[in-house]
């Protein structure tokens, strides 16, 4: 049991019915008594007279005499110790909820704080950093477990006549001599992209690039895919196919950590809202690789307004077939796309 303390409590001494006050003391007695004094007289407090009142956050606590007079202090600690030493146990408990519940408030707004850091900040660092240690043949057979999942689900085989698919080979080699790819990396293969992917080029962890027919039947030319083929190895070049799968597994992981519940409601709404997060770096990532493509572009003497003439047949194209194009979905404006490819006037 901690000792007795029989210090004096300090505060003010307010007169029945009147907002008149002046300085008081409390002195505790080991029975559980009190000493009020108020300067001029001291008056002995049986266990029990005084009424103390639950302090809500930083308000005096105050303690009702029988007479209607009011002491109020701020020495909350011991006016709790001497209120608990009447019998008074419920307006410490309430005082001590309402300290726990600031602390805990607190302590929520730090965790949120926390977590909103960690997904905005901390997860594509992780990402980005593991990327850049993974070597690049590890890279490289992630990339053809994707284009397998692809040519199981999504891809179909290519029917573009040979003749079109060397012509295209013959502009993506071009561009390839002019590129900074780790030698032997960059790839180029055919596929049909069927309903799921229509009109399309991705670029794939360790440098396979995939070109749909669609998107040749739509180019019109081979030089016309010029602008496309160098955004696609401009993905390749920064990685971005590699530092994406890290962000979504670090997104996945956190997704996990907080519902602990894979099958629950609350992980599908915690995993569509990573999936938004997700979008905002792959902008993020457009934006760049077009700026590498206008570089690439220019080096091998080519205009890089092809790109942003095929973007705008792209979305139209999109547009009329879906006014929310799923495409579109995962990459900045076709708009804020081509007022960056196009120097301005």
């Amino acid at each position: 049991m901690p000792p007795f303390d029989s210090a004096p409590i300090h505060g003010r001494l307010f007169i029945a019915n009147a907002s008149a006050h002046r300085p008081a003391t409390l002195k505790p007695l080991p029975d559980g008594s009190a000493l009020l004094d108020d300067g001029s007289t001291e008056q002995a407090l049986a266990p029990g007279a005084l009424r103390w009142s639950s302090p809500i956050g930083t308000t005096a606590r105050r303690a009702t005499l029988a007479d209607g007079a009011v002491f109020e202090t701020r020495d909350y600690d011991r006016a709790d110790r001497l209120a608990r030493g009447s019998g008074q146990r419920s307006a410490t408990r309430l005082h001590q909820l309402e300290r726990s519940r600031a602390r805990w408030l607190a302590l929520v707004v730090v965790a949120v704080l926390a977590f909103v850091i960690g997904l905005r900040w901390t997860v594509p660092w992780l990402g980005d950093t593991a990327a850049a240690l993974l070597p690049h043949s590890v890279e490289a057979r992630i990339g053809d477990s994707v284009m397998d999942a692809l040519d199981r689900v999504a891809l179909h085989p290519s029917e573009l006549p040979a003749s079109t698919r060397q012509a295209i080979l013959v502009v993506f080699d071009d561009l390839k001599a002019h590129a900074n790819a780790p030698s032997g990396s960059l790839r180029l293969v055919f596929r049909q992209g069927g309903a799921l992917v229509g009109a399309n080029a991705l670029a794939l962890p360790g440098g396979k690039i995939v070109v749909t027919d669609e998107l040749v039947t739509l180019a019109q030319s081979p030089e016309a895919l010029a602008g496309v083929l160098a955004h696609e190895i401009g993905h390749v070049e920064h990685r971005h196919g590699i530092r994406q799968l890290g962000r979504v597994v670090g997104l996945s992981a956190v997704v996990m950590l907080m519902t602990g519940d894979i099958s629950s409601m609350t992980h599908d709404i915690g995993v569509m809202g990573a999936g938004l997060l997700e979008l905002s770096f792959s902008r993020r990532f457009e934006l760049e690789a077009d700026a590498h493509s206008v570089v690439l572009m220019r080096k091998t003497g080519r205009d890089p307004d092809s790109l942003a003439q095929l973007l705008e047949r792209m979305e139209k194209l999109l547009n009329e077939a879906d006014p929310l194009p799923v495409w579109l979905s995962s990459h900045p404006s076709t708009l804020e796309r081509t007022r960056n490819i196009r120097p301005p006037p």
